[in-house]
């Protein structure tokens, strides 16, 4: 009877969670949309403010292994020092959604995000068409041949912006329904690429598109490359070679003629974006003013994604963020999530040029979901969950049985139940 008690009990209490989550959820992507229209939230603050409470909420309702709790607080340290120095607050709120996402199910959550963000869009169009709020066409200045053209925005602010919603939406979409895709559906994606590329002359949006969509549909038919190790492998590397890139466009920044000759045609075919970093007083995010954990004063905002990263938040949080994306893109390899890699490598590509990641707004991020889903696989965190007030005890009771049954034991052939456990958590979660 008093089981049949606790379990009724910790059932409201997990459902008490899921209830905070989705609403914090659907108040971070209402936020999104917000921003997206050209009307100005002079609520945003309050509204992340309450969406981390939510968050928050759902974290202390949930059971950790003291070696993820461990993991949260060594994590909400470093973001904490983030929001000391550079007097950000996303480092810690994202530490809490990613923390928060434990049992949930990320796939349901992430069909609410598609959901909720394209009929958030499709109202701003619409919006648009009818003159009612914001404009149809960006007819502001381009650069090349965007240059005082008419390109399509649909109430999103500029055109640019409306195109990387539309493969930010195409990714995210293959992920989900990649396994109910027919072949009409694959051409369909490809002429709305085409179509965008025709509506906002986005040509970094459109590279990135038609990458995604190729790659997405050669995993997706060819049992021999998914199961291989080569677009894993050469994904990696693609990664790592853009994030080394960045390291060398943020040192080598300045006016056009202090840099070298082929550094200048490198920029002008990314549009500026290297020339941009310097752009501001006291050389704006070039490599030399990088800071441990940023710095309040850091508030320009240019394109490069990882620049701005480790410019704004600091060389410590970002140099474990891209731990993180490593290890991230590993443990999709290892769960067998092909679709799920195919989202990553695309956020992460696309970050080296466009920082439509690296921004206050978690809803726009779909890496954070799937590191939601996968960081307790990421590391070795195996042990008995428990409540954050049982913590003091557990470890009172280092060098003894402790809640998980093998804390200060040594690791012996009578372990390797832990071991078994933790493949079994492994598989349920590739299923």
């Amino acid at each position: 009877m008093a089981e049949q008690i606790a379990h009724t009990k910790n059932e409201k209490i997990e459902q008490f969670g899921r209830i905070c989550f989705y609403a914090g959820l659907l108040l971070e992507l209402l936020i999104v949309i917000l921003d997206k229209s050209s009307w100005i939230n002079p609520l945003e603050g309050q509204m992340f403010r309450v969406s981390f409470l939510l968050f928050a909420c759902k974290l202390c309702v949930t059971k950790y292994s003291k070696k993820e709790w461990l993991a949260v607080l060594t994590a909400g340290v470093i973001a904490g020092l983030c929001y000391l120095g550079s007097d950000r607050d996303e480092a810690v709120r994202a530490v809490v959604f990613v923390a928060s996402m434990k049992g949930i199910d990320h796939k349901k959550v992430l069909r609410v995000v598609f959901y909720v963000t394209l009929t958030g869009m499709a109202v701003l169009a619409a919006l648009s068409l009818a003159g009612v709020l914001g404009e149809v066409w960006d007819a502001g200045a381009g650069y090349g041949i965007k240059e005082g053209s008419r390109r399509l925005c649909l109430g999103v602010g500029n055109s640019n912006a409306l195109a990387i919603m539309i493969w930010a939406l195409m990714t995210l979409g293959v992920y989900l329904f990649h396994e109910k895709m027919k072949p009409v559906h694959w051409m369909l994606l490809g002429v709305l690429t085409v179509g965008v590329y025709a509506a906002t002359m986005t040509r970094t949006t459109f590279l990135i598109m038609a990458a995604t969509l190729v790659l997405a549909f050669v995993m997706d038919k060819s049992s021999k490359i998914r199961e291989g190790s080569v677009v894993y492998i050469g994904g990696m590397v693609a990664v790592a070679a853009g994030f080394v890139f960045s390291l060398y466009a943020a040192h080598i920044s300045n006016w056009y003629e202090l840099m070298p000759a082929w550094v200048v045609r490198i920029d002008r075919i990314l549009t500026g974006r290297i020339s941009s970093i310097y752009a501001f007083e006291n050389g704006g995010g070039v490599l030399k003013n990088w800071k441990l954990f940023g710095d309040p004063n850091y508030v320009e905002y240019f394109d490069m994604g990882y620049v701005r990263l480790f410019f704004w938040y600091g060389i410590i949080p970002g140099a474990c963020c891209m731990v993180l994306l490593f290890l991230l893109m590993r443990v999709c390899r290892t769960l067998k999530d092909t679709q799920g890699f195919v989202l990553v490598l695309s956020f992460a590509l696309f970050t080296v040029v466009e920082a439509h990641a690296v921004s206050v707004y978690l809803a726009r991020n779909y890496v954070l979901f799937l590191l939601g889903a996968y960081w307790t696989a990421m590391l070795p965190l195996d042990g008995e969950a428990i409540w954050w007030w049982q913590l003091p005890g557990a470890f009172w009771k280092h060098g003894s049985k402790a809640a998980d049954g093998s804390f200060g034991r040594k690791a012996t052939v009578g372990n390797c139940s832990e071991v078994q456990e933790k493949a079994a958590t492994i598989k349920e979660a590739a299923r």
